[in-house]
């Protein structure tokens, strides 16, 4: 159950961040290398997220992982 808050808490999070920095979901997952599908159901929480994914997230925000994981 915790882990299903989690991973909701950080998609909101990370859309949040993509919408803040004008990126569509689309421009995020060209910069991650990944399917726009994969950055929806990040968002949505519905899936785990590999570790280089969340590292790509991070680098295409210009932040690192600690940052993107920090409570706000």
């Amino acid at each position: 159950m915790a882990y299903t808050a989690q991973l909701k808490k950080l998609g909101k999070k990370i859309r949040k961040l993509r919408i803040s920095r004008k990126l569509t979901q689309q421009k995020l997952a060209d910069l991650c290398d990944v399917d726009i599908r994969t950055i929806q159901r990040i968002e949505k929480g519905e899936n785990g997220v590999g570790l280089h994914i969340v590292f790509a997230i991070a680098d295409s925000f210009e932040m690192t992982v600690s940052e993107l994981f920090k409570n706000d």
